[in-house]
């Protein structure tokens, strides 16, 4: 087994399709990262990667399983990506999966993603606790129960001092990263299967203007464009559109409603995805080069090389006129 700390929720064959290195173990991407508003280059292999995401902990497993069990898949992927590109079609049904499965895996195993389970299980640990602790009765058969189940729950902490702790707020919740892994596996082939059932078309980005990607890649929207609320809609959702850039000049769309199997995007329409693309991101923006087009609330077709100084601006005239200084916006 590889003793691999880097893991990459990004696939590096997949980013190395954004560069035009000749040596593809050199490649490397234009970088903007959103936190520091810098853009920089750097190798594939940097990007997209968090130290030991993907380690598990459990009996009879080497830590790296996870993460040693998708290099192999993701070997299998990307020779059919790569004719998926050439062709601007998927050649056979092997083809489509293979890049359904690319999706799949990139939408769900991220850190955005991990995140958001992370949350919803601190909680609902929150809610049980404090619903345990509204009476000593309930208290003390919570702790019954979960003695029978195995826990090795300590018998010198009475009811009142338990209570005081929690409403306290002095601790920390911890979800174990094995079983938080567990979940986006078993989500995989869920979303996977959504995404299968959508009409896909390959656009093609017009000379002079290319697409980028992120550590989010797979955009997920009302196909209207309408806001409806914090929350994104489902994978598997009517009136939806996804969108996945597979490199500089070609993108596919995947919408619910039968649609041609080429198009061709015109700049705007190849800007527009781009904002869409950054708006996604959770840090990171990347690309072939820094000409790469995108709207920001106060110039539109901001070339990626240009972002930091426009985002200054922003930012610069937004604290003059308010008093403050506020984060400048991607349209």
């Amino acid at each position: 087994m590889a003793d691999t700390v880097n893991h990459h929720f990004i696939p590096q064959f997949y980013l190395r399709g954004f560069s035009d290195a000749a040596d593809k173990r050199k490649a490397q991407v234009f970088v903007f990262d959103q936190s520091t508003k810098k853009s920089f280059r750097t190798l594939v292999r940097n990007i997209g990667a968090r130290r030991n995401f993907f380690r598990i902990e459990a009996e009879g497993f080497d830590p790296n399983h996870v993460e040693d069990g998708m290099a192999e898949i993701e070997g299998e992927i990307a020779p059919r990506l790569a004719e998926v590109i050439e062709t601007k079609s998927f050649p056979t049904d092997a083809h489509f999966t293979s890049v359904m499965l690319l999706m799949g895996n990139v939408a769900v195993r991220n850190p955005r993603f991990r995140s958001m389970l992370e949350d919803l299980h601190i909680k609902i640990a929150s809610g049980m606790m404090r619903t345990s602790l509204q009476d000593k009765d309930r208290y003390h058969d919570s702790i019954r129960q979960a003695r029978e189940g195995g826990a090795p729950i300590r018998d010198d902490i009475s009811y009142e001092d338990m209570k005081a702790f929690i409403d306290r707020g002095n601790y920390k919740i911890a979800i174990d990263q094995t079983y938080l892994i567990g979940l986006e596996l078993d989500a995989v082939p869920t979303v996977t299967e959504q995404l299968a059932r959508r009409s896909w078309a390959f656009a093609s980005a017009p000379a002079g203007s290319t697409f980028t990607t992120c550590d989010d890649p797979v955009v997920l929207a009302w196909a209207d464009g309408k806001d409806r609320g914090p929350y994104s809609p489902g994978f598997g959702l009517e009136g939806t559109i996804v969108m996945f850039p597979i490199s500089p000049e070609l993108a596919l769309i995947g919408l619910f409603v039968q649609q041609p199997q080429n198009r061709t995007f015109r700049r705007d329409q190849v800007a527009d995805m781009n904002t869409s693309m950054a708006k996604n991101a959770t840090k990171q923006l990347y690309a072939r080069d820094g000409e790469f087009e995108l709207h920001t609330r106060t110039e539109p077709y901001t070339r990626g090389k240009d972002l930091a100084a426009v985002l200054g601006r922003q930012a610069k005239a937004t604290g003059q006129k308010d008093g403050n200084e506020r984060t400048a916006e991607i349209r």
